[in-house]
């Protein structure tokens, strides 16, 4: 049993060194800090083990915990809801998977789905990503939504003919200034940032969609099979999905140093709100956190997971400056309309 716990103790060194680490230097190294749930739930069934035999090991394993405690309250939250009732600024991002477009779910109840859900939750901040519109009739279906009388809008897109395609910053505030960063060498990944006047105060919110994996049907049938505990034996199909991630943690570190970058010049307070495809320990996700707060770990509960196909992947976030608080956070974890679920966090701006 010791043997096995000092391997698990390599392995969380690695993921350690994978959120510190670009994969452009050594790629390896993300697969180790995606995997960190993993080892978090190895790692804490053999410190109960250790108590039960009063063996000083488990001592060894909540040290090394500790050392990345933003780790492991980034991987479970240990709020409660306690807050969701209380005034603020309510944030909310979603990747909606161009309102089910190429009809992967029922097209038009999933797009209806979104569309009242946003409705009912009545976000102050709207941050979409894959966001689609043929003609203007998302934008005008939300502007008729009972609740919303959203009238003010910023968005950067990928045009086709009058479609709309990109990202979205939709929010009941006037527009002071807004603009994008440009990432190269990318068709799926985007980010813009909108000066919003809120009440006396401008803040700046930055909406994010960092490259995808583009996995494919085949790519995500051998992650199926991997996360239900399958043996894929087809060389292939290993290298198909080693090959696809590996590609994304590449292009993803590189944007987030610039988005990182453009982050830190801001001269407003700062909102960060998107779909990073990485999880919270992944280099991506700690190179823009740097100095940031997020809204799950300030006010978080449970996994938190937000992507559909992965239990505890938690890779959409609301990440904010010390210049706002975090009072709630919560996961529409209950609502599959997309691919992911929408996240919503309410903030407030400190004296």
């Amino acid at each position: 049993m010791r043997f096995l716990n000092v391997l698990v103790i390599i392995t969380l060194l690695a993921s350690y060194a994978g959120g510190m680490v670009s994969p452009e230097k050594f790629w390896p190294l993300a697969f180790m800090a995606m995997g960190y749930p993993i080892i978090l739930g190895a790692l804490t069934i053999l410190s109960l083990y250790w108590i039960r035999k009063r063996k000083w090991f488990v001592f060894l394993n909540l040290a090394l915990l500790l050392v990345k405690a933003d780790y492991v309250l980034g991987t479970v939250g240990i709020h409660s809801d306690s807050s969701a009732d209380q005034q603020g600024l309510k944030v909310m991002t979603y990747n909606v998977r161009l309102f089910d477009k190429y009809n992967w779910n029922s097209q038009s109840k999933s797009k209806n789905g979104i569309i009242s859900l946003i409705g009912k939750e009545e976000p102050d901040i709207l941050c979409i990503q894959e966001y689609y519109d043929e003609k203007g009739q998302v934008l005008a279906q939300l502007d008729s939504t009972k609740g919303l009388n959203i009238h003010l809008r910023n968005y950067y897109a990928q045009r086709n003919n009058s479609n709309d395609f990109g990202v979205a910053t939709i929010s009941r505030f006037p527009i002071m200034f807004e603009g994008k960063i440009v990432l190269e060498n990318s068709r799926s990944a985007l980010a813009i940032f909108t000066d919003l006047i809120i009440n006396e105060d401008t803040v700046r919110v930055y909406n994010i969609h960092l490259q995808s994996i583009h996995l494919g049907t085949k790519g995500y049938e051998v992650l199926d099979e991997l996360l239900q505990g399958q043996q894929v034996n087809d060389l292939s199909d290993n290298r198909l999905l080693l090959g696809r991630l590996k590609h994304g943690f590449i292009k993803r570190s590189v944007q987030a140093r610039k988005i990182a970058a453009h982050i830190a010049t801001s001269p407003y307070p700062v909102i960060v709100c998107g779909d990073f495809n990485d999880v919270p320990t992944s280099y991506t996700y700690q190179t823009i956190a740097d100095g940031l707060t997020d809204t799950f770990i300030e006010s978080g509960k449970g996994v938190g997971a937000t992507y559909v196909r992965v239990p505890f992947f938690r890779i959409d976030n609301i990440l904010h400056d010390g210049q706002f608080s975090s009072l709630s956070h919560h996961v529409y974890d209950t609502m599959e309309f997309s691919d992911h679920y929408a996240v919503s966090a309410k903030l407030r701006l400190k004296d």
